[in-house]
């Protein structure tokens, strides 16, 4: 974890720690978007707002087209 101007934002590499689910899952939830992040270059990144919405059910999935 990191804090940017006083925002905590996360990598996979935490989330994995933080949820205890596999890597695999959790870039599986990030491209669904049932987790809400933004990708830097080859890295994902989840603010700590983003991880606290997923908790409380605020994401949806993306639409099927």
């Amino acid at each position: 974890m990191k804090v940017i101007n006083g925002m905590k934002v996360y990598e996979i590499e935490d989330l994995v720690e933080l949820l205890g689910m596999s890597r695999v899952s959790i870039q599986r939830y990030l491209r669904e978007g049932r987790i809400k992040g933004i990708k830097f270059g080859r890295k994902w990144h989840v603010t700590e707002n983003n991880l606290k919405a997923f908790f409380s059910g605020e994401t949806t999935q993306k639409e099927a087209k």
